[in-house]
């Protein structure tokens, strides 16, 4: 399977969709110019990808359903944090009908803004994050 690996920019994360390993991963800043031209697309493939995963993990042979998502956003404006909800409800979604996915969400030690905003989200899916501090 494919690897989508999006470069970070000065306005848009790095994104990265590894399907061999099971990894999801947004990392940098997001603040991009047209919010929706810009997650649209890694949304879809990322339904795609927990689609196959979830009709892989329907068949009576068992197998490897465990996704770890990444948040490691260090800013991002209103505009992306609907998107970022959006993919964190996705992965609420899929989890709930059987997936094992596990949300990460990474903030710099002090940084009480970007842990608070994962909190947010976490309640608002009803879905448990595991915090990773980043120590400076």
């Amino acid at each position: 399977m494919e690897i989508i690996n999006i470069a970070a920019t000065n306005l848009t994360p790095k994104v990265l969709l590894d399907r061999e390993k099971h990894v999801f991963e947004l990392e940098g800043e997001s603040r991009p110019e047209n919010v929706y031209d810009f997650y649209f697309p890694i949304i879809t493939e990322l339904i795609k990808f927990l689609e196959c995963l979830h009709e892989d993990n329907s068949d009576d042979s068992p197998s490897i359903s465990t996704l770890k998502a990444n948040f490691k956003l260090f800013y991002f404006n209103s505009s992306s944090a609907k998107f970022i909800a959006d993919i964190i409800s996705l992965l609420k979604t899929f989890n709930d009908k059987g997936l094992d996915i596990g949300i990460y969400w990474y903030f710099n030690e002090g940084d009480d803004d970007i842990k608070e905003a994962g909190e947010e989200l976490s309640e608002m899916v009803s879905f448990r994050f595991n915090y990773v501090m980043i120590k400076q």
